[in-house]
């Protein structure tokens, strides 16, 4: 196999590989600029491949983060189908446990009748018929979004990157930091740890969770926090089949979406036992396309780096209320990992752009595989039109 060469100079360079950077990277190149992404690792590792793999319109509420989040399944639906990468419509179903929770999804349905993320209504009934794992002591009705899709975030950003990388107008530099991005006259500079340097007329930091290396000043200031979730395989050995991603009624009381229909129905649903919204514990569970269950997740927040040392007691919290939603299901843990992000805690992204050139692009928080394709294809579009002007 053939060394690949590298120019010195670019149109767009892009730092870190994550959901943000690798789709800034790939529309960049469908702008026809000459693009490098450099990765850290030889594929992203962090939370954009740590995760339930889920695009959930459903989550975000009406406006600038839904049309995000729709304009990205579509982008996940071309780009799945010329990768060869499954993607799967399996919809969200949100679960009630309490009549209140019940009556609220049930007028919540009503206001999704004519939206562009429609919603079905469904009775403890049908909530139980469509899953042979529910409890029917537990459920109380449900809320169930069709167009919510899945796909295995691992497998898809290994295939995007191995594809864009063999396209002519983008490289991609693997095992590589860097150290140091400066503007120098018209253009910024990139310098890494190998002692590499390259030139771009526009370069976009999107390096994730880690706000160390690269304007750590710029960060600190910004009102940025790390968050730390923890999530579980469990096995199958009866080869059940959920029928769709399955969350708990802390959704209701988490999601902005739910929270905005709140405020206009004029309800307050009660939040969740305080040991668990203590921990950020929200009850996910969801198969992936080998059929084994991914349960999880918590969300520890600090303002320092965290470890990714795993907790036993919020994996106990997890297990114990997931027991409440689900019968049948055997849950013995065959897996277990941590993933780490950042959010910016007021305006739930940070964007900054520095000498007309700089680009810094983080903290979005838990809706990165939701949102992170759209946004991309905004800021590509946004820069293409400062550059087309005369």
């Amino acid at each position: 196999m053939s060394t690949p060469t590298y120019q010195s100079e670019y149109d767009v360079i892009v730092i870190g590989g994550g959901v943000l950077g690798a789709f800034h990277a790939y529309f960049a190149m469908r702008q026809g600029l000459k693009t490098l992404l450099i990765e850290r690792n030889v594929f992203p590792q962090q939370a954009s491949v740590r995760n339930f793999g889920l695009i959930i319109p459903s989550a975000m509420p009406a406006g600038r983060w839904r049309d995000r989040a729709i304009a990205s399944c579509e982008i996940y639906s071309e780009l799945c189908e010329f990768l060869d990468v499954p993607l799967r419509r399996t919809g969200t179903q949100y679960l009630a446990h309490t009549a209140a929770e019940a009556d609220f999804l049930k007028q919540m349905a009503v206001a999704c009748e004519d939206s562009l993320c429609p919603a079905e209504y469904y009775s403890a009934e049908e909530t139980i018929r469509s899953s042979c794992c529910l409890n029917p002591e537990f459920c109380q009705g449900s809320l169930f979004f069709p167009h919510d899709l899945q796909l295995d975030p691992d497998q898809f950003f290994r295939a995007l990157i191995n594809w864009i990388a063999c396209t002519s107008d983008c490289d991609y530099l693997p095992n590589t930091t860097a150290i140091t991005v400066e503007s120098q006259e018209s253009l910024a500079c990139i310098r890494t740890s190998s002692g590499r340097t390259f030139q771009a007329r526009h370069t976009f930091v999107c390096s994730g969770a880690d706000l160390q290396t690269l304007f750590p000043e710029i960060y600190a200031s910004r009102n940025l926090q790390y968050c730390k979730l923890q999530m579980l395989k469990l096995s199958n050995p009866e080869n059940r089949t959920l029928g769709t991603s399955i969350a708990s009624p802390i959704a209701l009381t988490r999601y902005p979406a739910f929270l905005k229909a709140q405020s206009l129905q004029g309800v307050s649903l009660p939040a969740p036992d305080p040991v668990l919204q203590e921990r950020g514990i929200q009850i996910w569970m969801t198969q992936n396309q080998n059929n084994e269950f991914i349960l999880g997740d918590s969300h520890a927040y600090s303002t320092d780096a965290p470890t990714e040392f795993l907790s036993a007691e919020v994996e106990s919290h997890i297990i114990n209320y997931a027991r409440k939603m689900f019968v049948k299901l055997e849950f013995e843990v065959i897996d277990r990992w941590c993933g780490i992000y950042t959010e910016a805690q007021s305006a739930g992204l940070f964007q900054q752009t520095l000498d007309d050139r700089i680009h810094l692009i983080t903290g979005i928080g838990g809706k990165g595989m939701t949102t992170g394709p759209g946004l991309a294809r905004e800021n590509i579009r946004q820069l293409s039109l400062i550059q087309s002007r005369p």
